[in-house]
């Protein structure tokens, strides 16, 4: 008489293999997201520092501080700002990338990669050769 079915090695061999494919393909799809994760903010840090930029550049007063970047001292052409300012200080993010805290009394940017607040993060606005630059100095929503 033959018999009909699959033995229990069998099956439980298509069940390792089949749990093997699943641990590897999720391991793959959460290094892909994470990456994409990092991208996102890095294109939020480079919309940060334009920000900053436009903003010094609306308020040229504010470069008052002594600071060094790269080597490089500048006396009083430079400053430190966080996120949250240039947020408060009116239109220099596009509105679709703030999003309103939960009481809707203050508007924010979301490290991606996090979930946290960004506006305690700092940029420092500096002039050089009658230029604007700015550079992103502490992502602290990072940690």
């Amino acid at each position: 008489m033959k018999k009909k079915g699959f033995t229990l090695v069998e099956l439980l061999a298509v069940i390792v293999i089949l749990s093997i494919i699943i641990t590897i393909s999720l391991v793959s799809i959460n290094s892909v997201r994470n990456n994409s994760l990092e991208s996102v903010l890095e294109t939020k840090i480079a919309s940060i520092e334009q920000a900053a930029i436009l903003y010094a550049q609306d308020n040229p007063s504010i470069l008052n501080e002594s600071c060094d970047v790269d080597g490089v001292h500048y006396d009083n052409y430079c400053k430190v700002l966080t996120v949250g300012e240039i947020i408060d200080a009116g239109n220099y993010f596009e509105t679709k990338d703030l999003t309103t805290s939960e009481d809707g009394t203050y508007r924010d940017l979301i490290n991606d990669v996090t979930n946290k607040s960004m506006r305690s993060d700092t940029v420092q606005v500096y002039r050089h050769n009658n230029r604007i630059y700015s550079v992103m100095l502490e992502v602290s929503s990072n940690s």
